[in-house]
C-alpha cells in the first residue's frame, strides 16, 4: 500500500519530480529488505519507468540520485539473497542502461556504470561475464568516455569487476586496459583509479598474461615517480609492489625492477619504500597487504642475508613491517570500514555521486591468511630456524632501538606461540 501510494505520485506526470517522495521509497526499500522479494518485479518496472521518463530532461539532481539509489537498494537486496538474481536485473536493466548511454546523458551515465558493477560483482562465481555484459566491454575503452571527469571513478570499478569475473576473456583487452591504466596515472587526480586498475589486473589475471608487460608498466611508474614524488603517489606505488610480491614473491619484483636498472629494486625500498612506511603507517587492507609483501621480503629473499648492506635493509623491513602489525591505528584484521545505512549522508554531489547502496567493501587479495602479524612472526622464526646465529641479531638490530617495537614484536610471537631459536 506504501509503495502504491508513493508511486502513484510519481507517475502523475502534472506533479513536479518530487526528490522526498524518491527519498522515501528509498528509505522504505532499505528497510523491507526481505519482504522485498514478492514485490521487486513491479517496483522494478516503477523504477524503470521513472528513469526513462527523466533519462529525456534530467531537471531535479537529488531526485535522480534516489531514484538510482532505490535501484541499488534493491539489487542489494535480491542479490544478496540469492546471486542468481542477477539474469533478471540484467533483463530488466540494461535495455533502458544502453538508451542512457547511446543518448549520452551524461548526468546519469555515472550512476549507470556503477550499477553496472554491483550488478557484475554480484553475478555467481564462475558464471562469466554472459552475453550482454560481453557486448558492452569493448565501447567501455572508447577514449571520450574518459575525458569525463565523473565517469572515472564508476568506470574503473567496472573496469575491475569485469577483470574479477571474466579473466580469460579480458585477456584479449589488456592492452586497450593497460592504455586507460596509462591515462590515468598521467593525471594527478585520477591516479588512484590508474592504481586500482594495476591492483585489479594483479590480483585477476593469469600471470602469463600481465607479467611480459610488466617492464614496460613499471617503466611508465618510474618515470612519474622521478617527475612526482608526492606522499600520495608513493604510497600507492608501494601498496602496488607489496601486492606485487605477496601475489608473486619477492624474487619477482627484484627481477622486474633490475631489468630496468641493475640494483633498482633495492634502490627502491630504501630510497622510496622504507622511509614512506617510517613517515606514516597503511591501514586496513593496506596494511595487511603490506605487511605480507614484507614478510615475503624478509623471508623469500636470501640476497638480503648475503652483506652488511642487504642485512642492514633486512632490519628496516623488519621494523617497518612490525610497526605496522603492532599499530592499533592500522586495524590490520578489520579490513572495511562498515557504513551505517541510517547514519550514512546519501545525496548528489556535483563532482561524483556516489551511490551509497551501490557500494561493496573491498576485496581483500589475501583472505587466504587470518592475520597477517602472526604469520609475519611465524616466518620470521622459520627464519631464523634455517639460519641459526645469523637472523636473531638482525633481528635485535632492527628493533632494539625502539622499545615499543621491541615490545610489539615480543608480543606478536608469544600471541603467535613462535619461539625464537
Amino acid at each position: 500500500i506504501l509503495f502504491t501510494g508513493l508511486f502513484s505520485i510519481v507517475e502523475n506526470v502534472e506533479l513536479n519530480e518530487n526528490e522526498y517522495v524518491m527519498k522515501c521509497i528509498m528509505r522504505a526499500l532499505n528497510v523491507a529488505k526481505d519482504d522485498l522479494m514478492d514485490v521487486v518485479g513491479v517496483v522494478l518496472e516503477k523504477l524503470t519507468a521513472a528513469l526513462a521518463q527523466v533519462a529525456k530532461n534530467p531537471k531535479n539532481p537529488q531526485y535522480n540520485h534516489f531514484l538510482f539509489e532505490s535501484i541499488a537498494v534493491l539489487i542489494r537486496s535480491v542479490c544478496t539473497k540469492d546471486a542468481a538474481h542477477t539474469a533478471a536485473f540484467e533483463q530488466f536493466l540494461f535495455p533502458p542502461f544502453q538508451t542512457v548511454l547511446q543518448m549520452e546523458v551524461v548526468e546519469f551515465t555515472p550512476y549507470v556504470f556503477q550499477l553496472l558493477a554491483q550488478i557484475l560483482e554480484f553475478r555467481p562465481e564462475g558464471a562469466g561475464l554472459g552475453e550482454a555484459y560481453t557486448s558492452l566491454f569493448a565501447p567501455l575503452l572508447t577514449p571520450t568516455l574518459w575525458e569525463r571527469k565523473g565517469n572515472i571513478p564508476a568506470l574503473s570499478r567496472l573496469l575491475i569487476a569485469y577483470l574479477s569475473k571474466g579473466p580469460n576473456e579480458l585477456v584479449l583487452h589488456l592492452l586497450g586496459i593497460l592504455g586507460v591504466f596509462q591515462k590515468l596515472v598521467s593525471s594527478k587526480a585520477n591516479e588512484q583509479y590508474a592504481f586500482e586498475l594495476l591492483r585489479g589486473i594483479v590480483m585477476y589475471l593469469p600471470q602469463e598474461a600481465f607479467m611480459p608487460r610488466m617492464k614496460d608498466i613499471l617503466q611508465i611508474l618510474m618515470m612519474k615517480l622521478q617527475q612526482s614524488k608526492t606522499p600520495k603517489f608513493v604510497g600507492l606505488l608501494t601498496h602496488f609492489f607489496a601486492l606485487l610480491i605477496g601475489k608473486f614473491g619477492s624474487q619477482a619484483y627484484l627481477d622486474q625492477l633490475n631489468q630496468l636498472q641493475p640494483g633498482m629494486g633495492l634502490m627502491i625500498l630504501v630510497q622510496v619504500w622504507i622511509p614512506r612506511l617510517q613517515a606514516a603507517s597503511p591501514t586496513r587492507l593496506e596494511a595487511k597487504t603490506q605487511v605480507i609483501g614484507l614478510t615475503k621480503l624478509l623471508c623469500e629473499t636470501p640476497a638480503l642475508l648475503a652483506d652488511a648492506n642487504g642485512q642492514q635493509i633486512w632490519s628496516q623491513i623488519l621494523a617497518c613491517a612490525v610497526k605496522i602489525a603492532c599499530s592499533p591505528e592500522s586495524h590490520l584484521n578489520s579490513l572495511s570500514v562498515q557504513d551505517n545505512d541510517d547514519d550514512a549522508e546519501i545525496g548528489y554531489d556535483a563532482t561524483f555521486s556516489v551511490l551509497h547502496f551501490a557500494t561493496r567493501p573491498a576485496r581483500d587479495p589475501f583472505p587466504e591468511v587470518q592475520d597477517a602479524g602472526a604469520s609475519l612472526v611465524q616466518s620470521v622464526g622459520k627464519r631464523c630456524a634455517s639460519h641459526p646465529g645469523q637472523v636473531t641479531p638482525l633481528i635485535a638490530q632492527g628493533l632494539s632501538s625502539d622499545q615499543k617495537l621491541s615490545a610489539g614484536f615480543d608480543g606478536l610471537c608469544q600471541k603467535a606461540g613462535v619461539q625464537l631459536s
